[in-house]
């Protein structure tokens, strides 16, 4: 009997244990969603950008479709990439924002703008002859590989815009005023949905310019969002407390600390969007069908990914602010909870996959075989969404603590070794189709989760000093 009840009292002891770990706290979720909630509509409405390009051009046929899809993945490989500075940006102003040195947050805003034209000015300057470069790799199809040079030819005009808006994001969000953000977005979010209708199809007297009127509509959209961050800055209280646009040697001495941070993001995001891109290569190899149905599945995986990366930027935030104050344990306990809340976020954003895949699929086209081919993988990434959820926001609280080599590291490891070797080998070698390629993908997010996990518990970002 003795026995039985200290067994008994070991298993509810194990239980009580289990569900601390898994239960979220009301307090450390309610800083999380205050921080995240701008972040996560404000990424949403930048998200809206391509799903709005992506059901726009879906009516004008497959072709369309998989030249904007291949093409707008070899774009943000480039540019996206280089805006890796705004994590840069990020991690120094929240680390300075908790130390309560407000100046040099500022500081590191302004070189961050700097370094926002310095780089971005020659990919606008040779916009042309990137899109000629890389043409051939879009596509075996002439048509395809024609409309989607034509594309990125318009969309490399909008890379120093990118790149500002991004270098901005840092700063708002280090300093926990993510609502700007969220402005912004919805700003450029409107803006390319009334120059899509009208440039695409011709409407009100514009010219009817299918695919390059996407491009040209998410340039238009991009600058809106640069104007009204700059004017932002601007503002007295921001001028004032920030000293924004004062002083050019005191922002060239950050210039090394940034890149020390943001190199390894970069190389992150060269290897996660190039991967991305070269995935579309596989694909493209598979047929049109397929491709159009991977740019579907994209813009949907991307969509739902919204509301994780929206707590991950403000976990990165957190974590910085708390290193900053020199409470760790508050850091940590704020990455743990932000890690369950994006988890049961995305394991609810994963059953509509499983429940109504057919459905979702119909917001961006209704071709029967492009809904038959993509319907399966979206099943199945269901499943792991919640996975994901968990990766994306520990590895960017590790990046808010300044730990960006490790992130880049692990994602080497997964993009070269199991992404691409699967979706090869299982879609193309195999014959699995559309299907055995997004395999990779299911791979990918268990892996990241599994390995972010692995490595925050060790806890040595908590020693990093910037």
């Amino acid at each position: 009997m003795g026995n039985s009840r200290r067994k008994a009292s070991v298993y509810l002891a194990l239980l009580s244990a289990s569900w601390e770990r898994l239960r979220l706290h009301p307090a450390q979720s309610r800083t999380v969603i205050r921080l995240a909630y701008p972040v996560a509509l404000g990424m949403l409405s930048i998200t809206l950008l391509n799903v709005v390009d992506t059901a726009m051009l879906g009516r004008l046929g497959l072709v369309p479709l998989a030249a904007a899809g291949i093409s707008g993945v070899c774009y943000f490989a480039i540019v996206f990439s280089i805006a890796g500075i705004g994590i840069g940006v990020q991690t120094l102003v929240s680390r300075r924002y908790g130390e309560g040195n407000h100046r040099q947050c500022g500081e590191v805003l302004n070189a961050g703008l700097l370094l926002a034209l310095i780089t971005g000015i020659p990919l606008l300057v040779a916009a042309p002859w990137i899109a000629e470069a890389v043409s051939p790799l879009l596509s075996a199809d002439p048509e395809v590989m024609l409309l989607g040079k034509m594309y990125l030819r318009y969309r490399f005009l909008a890379a120093v815009f990118l790149l500002t808006n991004q270098v901005y994001v840092g700063f708002f969000t280090g300093i926990g005023h993510t609502k700007r953000q969220m402005t912004s977005a919805i700003l450029i979010t409107g803006a390319n949905i009334l120059f899509d209708y009208l440039l695409i199809f011709g409407h009100a007297g514009f010219p009817r310019m299918g695919v390059v009127g996407a491009a040209v509509a998410s340039v238009i959209a991009t600058g809106t969002g640069m104007i009204y961050f700059t004017l932002v800055g601007t503002l007295g209280p921001y001028r004032a407390r920030y000293h924004l646009y004062q002083g050019l040697k005191p922002a060239l001495s950050w210039f090394r600390a940034i890149f020390r941070l943001s190199l390894p993001v970069m190389g992150q995001r060269v290897l996660s969007n190039g991967t991305f891109f070269f995935f579309f290569s596989i694909v493209s190899r598979i047929g049109i069908a397929e491709l159009a149905a991977t740019n579907v599945l994209r813009s949907v995986i991307g969509l739902s990914l919204m509301p994780a990366i929206g707590i991950a930027v403000a976990t990165a935030s957190l974590v910085g602010q708390n290193l900053g104050a020199r409470d760790p344990d508050k850091a940590e306990g704020f990455a743990w909870e932000a890690a369950k809340l994006a988890a049961y976020l995305m394991a609810t954003i994963g059953i509509l996959f499983v429940a109504i895949p057919k459905e979702i699929f119909l917001i961006y086209t209704s071709d029967a075989a492009v809904i038959s081919l993509g319907r399966l993988p979206l099943i199945l990434l269901g499943f792991i969404q919640a996975f994901g959820g968990i990766g994306v926001v520990l590895s960017r609280a590790l990046q808010g603590a300044g730990n960006t080599r490790f992130v880049m590291l692990a994602e080497l490891v997964v993009c070269t070794v199991l992404y691409l070797p699967i979706a090869y080998f299982l879609g193309v070698k195999l014959g699995l189709g559309i299907t055995g390629a997004w395999s990779g993908e299911l791979v990918y997010w268990l892996f990241l989760a599994v390995v972010m996990s692995w490595k925050f518990h060790q806890g040595t970002w908590k020693h990093i000093n910037l």
